[in-house]
């Protein structure tokens, strides 16, 4: 039953960087505690809007994306997000001087 209120939390936050994930991608796996995602494609536009740097993202993927939530420690211990390897191809945006 906790499931079903954290997950909906997790996906919010995950969904808004990652292209094409579904709620059953991370629903089944969360209940085990752990989830690992592989092979994620990033959301460039949402990243150039958030991180506010000189460049364009020509490309982005996440090899590996970790999550683990403590069901029977929920309340004393922290859900842990790990990405293991993330690789961005960057463009100097036009206009843009370098000193």
């Amino acid at each position: 039953m906790l499931e079903s209120y954290v997950t909906p939390i997790l996906m919010s936050y995950v969904n808004r960087y990652i292209k094409n994930l579904k709620p059953s991608d991370l629903q089944l796996s969360l209940w085990g505690g752990d989830v690992v995602l592989s092979k994620l494609e990033l959301k460039l536009d949402v990243l150039e809007q958030e991180l506010k740097l000189p460049f364009t993202f020509l490309s982005g993927h996440i090899h590996e994306l970790r999550i683990h939530v403590p069901w029977t420690k929920l309340g004393s211990e922290p859900v842990v997000i790990t990405i293991n390897t993330m690789e961005c191809i960057l463009k100097l945006k036009d206009g843009v001087q370098v000193k």
